[in-house]
């Protein structure tokens, strides 16, 4: 069959249409490989950083060009309301069409999605047997009931087919369809993958528990490894592969027999990382330096005692301070995640995480780019407060409105007014700003200017200038940005 795999415009409060080498959809990736590996035509549009005219001019074009008997839309709460636009628009101009749907927004909204768009069929969590066997029923070799992890609209009702159970075999996927996104941005010079699925965590604001049900399942480093040779081998420009694990770093003798490949395949590529805070070693650290990694990004939140108890971070602030001790010899680039907003933030609150912060910031520059008001998703626990507390009720997933922050303590304004106090005494970014420069740079000056020192590190000190440039001068910016793609694209 013919089958267009889609995921189309974010919201503009959070796109960024400036961002090369930006992360693309593996969950795509990993759908259009296995569906063309079951013998389906299949095209990949991936729209989420252009604006919604953009958006809805490019996938319309692919259906035109390509006459699809299937178009899948990966759903996101962030790109729901372009997406919903698409699905309308869609089935208006080709009810023949049969429309798809999933990602963690529908495998969580399923109920209300199809009561609006009953001619649509709804992927519940892992997508990509569950999408296999699904075209089977629409070219009629099978039976809709008989596919588990499907929801459907039929007799005025949804209904719903046994969950899919979790892939284990991971090794049994085909890899991602890199190319489909390498072409349609010449230049990069970035890969994205994952080594891994699932978190066994729990934290109160995180909705991909929806679809990984807190299982954690790895391939093995010798896929792994191949995946990374052949993307070597296939894309000459390629400088760095980020992992977009969850929990990357959760099992550490895994870790360090995935190191120890890539040290002996030597394939000179710069490699990136998420991690959570704990649990580390000094043998990982130095397996993982000699492996290529140069930048790990720890998931941190916050510096509270009390809030990183009460979101389910399950770390202390003890931890984040031996983490810190722990890196100091290596020469990684290292940045916390940081959130305000929590149920219980206050002042004070704010004030513990600033401490933290710098006190790591003392110990190894901790590269904090900014921080991140605590949105709202369908399917947290801190969606179920907002609701027990009249701020928000499901309605609001089908209406044009961004994802919300979380606002039963604080309205916007206050959150707005956290977040530029940590930034200014935590950001890199804000050191050629007035406060920043003396609520940041001021306090570690010499830790500072010896990280800018370092030759690696020229980029980020550009990132710096730049990101004052844009503060204040936004639309030469975005002109000196755009003529620099060409430039770079030519």
């Amino acid at each position: 069959m013919k089958v267009i795999l889609a995921t189309l415009a974010i919201e503009p409060e959070s796109r960024n249409e400036n961002n090369r080498n930006a992360a693309y959809s593996l969950g795509l990736g990993y759908l259009h490989s296995t569906l063309e590996a079951a013998g389906h035509q299949v095209r990949t549009v991936f729209l989420n950083n252009v604006d919604y005219p953009a958006s809805d001019a490019a996938f319309f074009a692919a259906v035109g060009e390509n006459g699809p008997q299937v178009v899948g839309f990966q759903i996101f709460s962030m790109n729901r309301v372009s997406t919903f636009a698409a699905i309308q628009k869609l089935h208006s101009l080709h009810p023949e069409i049969h429309i798809v749907i999933g990602g963690v927004h529908a495998s969580i909204m399923y109920e209300q999605i199809l009561a609006r768009f009953p001619y649509v069929t709804a992927v519940i969590g892992e997508g990509e047997l569950t999408l296999k066997e699904l075209l089977e029923v629409f070219s009629g070799a099978r039976e809709l009931e008989k596919v588990n992890g499907l929801a459907y609209f039929r007799d005025g009702a949804v209904r719903l087919t046994p969950p899919r159970a979790l892939l284990e075999d991971l090794d049994s996927l085909p890899e991602p369809k890199h190319g489909v996104f390498f072409e349609s941005e010449p230049g990069r010079t970035v890969a994205h993958m994952i080594s891994s699925r699932g978190c066994p965590f729990d934290c109160t604001f995180c909705c991909l528990k929806t679809i990984s049900k807190r299982r954690y399942r790895t391939r093995s480093v010798e896929n792994v490894v191949a995946e990374i040779r052949r993307l070597k081998a296939a894309y000459p420009l390629l400088k760095e592969i980020q992992f977009h694990d969850d929990t990357l770093l959760l099992d550490n003798a895994r870790v360090i027999a995935l190191c120890k490949l890539l040290v002996k395949e030597d394939m000179k590529l710069d490699l990136v990382c998420s991690a959570r805070v704990k649990p580390v070693s000094a043998e990982m650290f130095g397996w993982m330096q000699r492996a290529g990694f140069n930048k790990v990004m720890f998931g941190l939140e916050t510096g509270s005692a009390k809030l990183l108890q009460s979101i389910h971070k399950g770390i202390t602030k003890e931890d984040v301070i031996n983490l810190f001790k722990t890196l100091k010899p290596f020469d990684f680039n290292v940045t916390t995640f940081l959130m305000c907003g929590f149920p219980g933030e206050t002042e004070e609150t704010v004030n513990e995480t600033i401490e933290l912060v710098r006190a790591t910031q003392k110990i190894k520059y901790n590269l904090v780019a900014g921080v991140g008001k605590l949105w709202v998703y369908p399917g947290t626990d801190v969606y179920r407060v907002m609701k027990e507390a009249g701020k928000i009720s499901d309605e609001f997933w089908l209406r044009e409105e961004p994802v919300p922050y979380f606002t039963v303590e604080h309205d916007a304004a206050a959150l707005g007014r956290f977040e530029k106090k940590m930034v200014e005494n935590l950001s890199f970014l804000s050191i050629f700003t007035f406060r920043g420069f003396f609520l940041h740079f001021l306090r570690t000056p010499l830790v500072i200017t010896s990280f800018f020192l370092q030759p690696r590190n020229k980029k980020i000190l550009l990132s710096a200038l730049a990101a004052s440039a844009q503060r204040n001068f936004p639309n030469a910016y975005k002109k000196a940005y755009q003529a620099y793609k060409k430039t770079a694209a030519a």
